[in-house]
Parts: structure tokens; sequence; C-alpha cells
């Protein structure tokens, strides 16, 4: 029993000594635990209440949008923008200013909202490929069919793939690569459902292609008619008497 005393004994001073040496970095790293744990649960909060604001902020915009009041919206979108630019509620406020600039004829407008939301990183490639698309349509009614071209370069999800090649034919038919936009109509094609109905605007688009060929060839150049046989011109009299004078 002694020595089975003495042991706990020696041992619980090594015990005591360990946490002297090294009691003072152990509670340090619980306080550090403890206040990341914290940090982190604040953050959280925040996020949570920090999304909260933009929905409210985004029905606020949708409200304005449905009962015509432009004035609302707008400043709702701005709000978004400028306060919210970290999360998906900012972007959609940017679509729908481009929305309004667009019916408006204001292409400009609606490239400057466009142009911003694809600097936005939210982390969801769907939202960021509609911005793309939209921004590519934009592009392409401004006249600048390259610019789609080099929008639209990169792969797209299959969700998009089909509007995606049907706006590239659209460019190719602006540049004059009749061949490459056919191509591209039948890529859209395949990749519309069956039942869609713009379908029917693909195909027309494609099948006009052989019009537009038709229509820059050049026109096939007539062969020059022959020339008409020159008759013999009547003798005049003067020349009849000295022909007669020198017979």
């Amino acid at each position: 029993m002694a020595i089975e005393d003495l042991d706990e004994h020696e041992q619980g001073e090594r015990v005591r000594k360990w946490l002297g040496q090294n009691g003072g970095s152990i509670i340090l790293g619980i306080c550090v635990g403890i206040a990341g744990l914290a940090g982190w649960q604040y953050w959280q909060q925040a996020a949570r209440e920090r999304t909260q604001a933009a929905q409210v902020e985004y029905q606020a915009l949708v409200d304005a949008e449905e009962s015509k009041d432009a004035e609302a919206a707008a400043k709702a979108a701005a709000t978004l923008r400028k306060d919210f630019s970290s999360t998906p509620y900012g972007v959609f406020a940017a679509l729908s200013q481009s929305r309004d600039a667009v019916g408006k004829g204001d292409l400009a407008a609606a490239e400057e909202a466009l142009q911003w939301a694809r600097g936005i990183d939210v982390d969801l490639p769907a939202l960021q490929e509609l911005v793309t698309v939209r921004l590519a349509q934009v592009k392409l009614a401004q006249g600048q069919a390259q610019a789609v071209l080099d929008l639209l370069k990169d792969d797209t999800s299959a969700g998009f793939k089909g509007v995606v090649s049907e706006l590239r034919g659209d460019a190719l038919v602006v540049l004059g690569r009749i061949d490459d936009a056919r191509a591209a109509y039948e890529d859209a094609l395949a990749a519309l459902d069956a039942g869609s109905p713009q379908r029917n605007f693909v195909e027309m688009k494609r099948d006009d292609l052989a019009a537009a060929v038709a229509t820059a060839a050049p026109a096939p150049i007539a062969p020059a008619a022959p020339a008409a046989p020159q008759t013999p011109a009547e003798p005049t009299a003067a020349a009849a008497d000295a022909a007669k004078a020198n017979s």
C-alpha cells in the first residue's frame, strides 16, 4: 500500500508540475478556441441577418415592379447593388435594371448593369451563366457580333446550351459565316427539348440561311449578244459615175 500511495503521490506531483509549466498555454488555447467559436457564430448570425435584409429589399423591388412604381424600383435596385453586392440579390437587381434599360432602348445602361453583375462572385454558376447570356443578347443588339462569340466561347451547362448555340448562330450570320451559323443552329436544335416553342424560331433561322446564301451570291453575267452584221452602204450617184468612167 505504501508503494502504491507513493506512486500516486509522485504521479500527482508530476501532473501538478506539468500543469504549472503548461497551464498558461492550455488556458490561452481554450480562450482562443472559445473566441473563435464565438466569432464564427457571430459571423453566421450576421450573414443570416444580412441575407434576410437583402430578401426584404429585393421583395420591395419586386413589389415596386408589379405596381409599376419605377422610382421605387430604381431605388430598391440601387440599394441592393450598393449594400448587398456580395449576395445573389445584388445580381438579381442588376438583371432587373438591364431588363428595364432594354425596354427603354438604353442598351448602354443595360450593358453597364450586366458588366457589373459579371464582376460579382456569388458562387452560383447558373446565375453567372444567365448574366453572360443576357450580356451577349445586349451585345448582339448593339451589333457587336464578335464580342458575342468571345463571351460565349466557354462551355456552358446543359440548361443554357440551346440559347447559347442560337446566339452564336445569330452572331455568325452577322459575320457572314453561314456554314458555321448553320452548325450552331443545329447544335441549338439538338439541345432544345422537342416540345420547346423556341425550336420553331431556330428552325426558321436555319432554313433562312439558304435564302441568305442565294441573296449574297453574285448574279451570273449574261453572255454578250453577238454583234449584228453590218449591211454594206448603198453607193452614191457620184461613186457610180466614177466607177463607170474607170470601166
